[in-house]
């Protein structure tokens, strides 16, 4: 004899459905408005995805309502909203960082006559956004769009600096995950967040041949509006042109620069 469902189970069943078949709906358009880089009518989208009109302003009734999709009050068009911006969905945001920055590290740049860096932090390490590479004979060469473990960068100690200890204890939560690259790296979980304590006050770092041999580099902050570390930057230079005056010259205009481009950020 057939097992007839119960209409409770029917039910669920129907609306998981419903619910899959929606979200997988609302991501095809977000992805749509991601990849065209420009605000769509719901013709454009109906077209685009093949969906029924009616299915497609359902979805960014709902999509508007949770600020992941914004409607132009003028042309009725739709781009994406600031909730893609706030978790990162939108190549946008990084972007505008870059235009924001640029000025500041070129002047940066021109002052150190080093190496210049811009990182963010993204899959529990550090990746650069920016770089001007030093035209001395002997520099740092490394490509923008480059990853790096953050516990052993100074981009990538200023950027934990505003985790939680017991966030920075999960994100290494297994001391083999701290790989040592030089005698200098911090491997004990321990000892990273005393280091990340001491950034915490001073609010700049140094990886001190800790990447790399040979390496020096000196990081700060760049907050936004709301106080929140957006990125970090960097000054990079040879081992061997770093005395203890110029370290702490070092110091002094990255923090100076990050400053500024923080105060810049925060009057948009």
């Amino acid at each position: 004899m057939k097992e007839v469902p119960s209409k409770s189970k029917t039910q669920s069943n129907s609306e998981n459905k419903y619910r899959v078949t929606s979200l997988d709906k609302a991501l095809l358009i977000l992805e749509l408005v991601i990849d065209q880089s420009r605000d769509l009518s719901i013709t454009e989208i109906c077209q685009k995805l093949g969906m029924m009109k009616g299915t497609v302003h359902r979805v960014l009734s709902t999509l508007v309502a949770r600020k992941f999709i914004q409607q132009n009050r003028k042309t009725k068009m739709y781009g994406l909203g600031v909730r893609t911006l706030e978790i990162g969905m939108d190549s946008k945001r990084e972007r505008f960082l870059r235009m924001a920055m640029a000025p500041f590290l070129m002047k940066l740049y021109e002052r150190c006559g080093e190496t210049v860096n811009a990182a963010v932090w993204e899959y529990n390490g550090i990746r650069y956004i920016y770089r001007l590479e030093s035209e001395a004979l002997l520099r740092i060469s490394t490509t923008a769009g480059a990853r790096f473990a953050g516990y052993c960068a100074a981009t990538g100690k200023i950027l934990l600096s505003y985790f939680s200890n017991e966030d920075i204890r999960q994100i290494y939560r297994l001391n083999r995950s701290l790989k040592k690259y030089t005698q200098n790296t911090i491997t004990s979980v321990d000892k990273l967040i005393k280091e990340i304590e001491k950034v915490r006050v001073r609010k700049v770092a140094v990886d001190d041949e800790e990447a790399l041999v040979g390496v020096y580099c000196v990081g700060a902050p760049i907050l936004n509006s709301k106080g929140e570390c957006v990125a970090a930057i960097s000054i990079s230079a040879p081992k061997n042109r770093v005395t203890a005056e110029t370290s702490d010259t070092l110091a002094k205009l990255v923090s100076e620069t990050a400053g500024k481009i923080s105060s810049s950020l925060s009057e948009l």
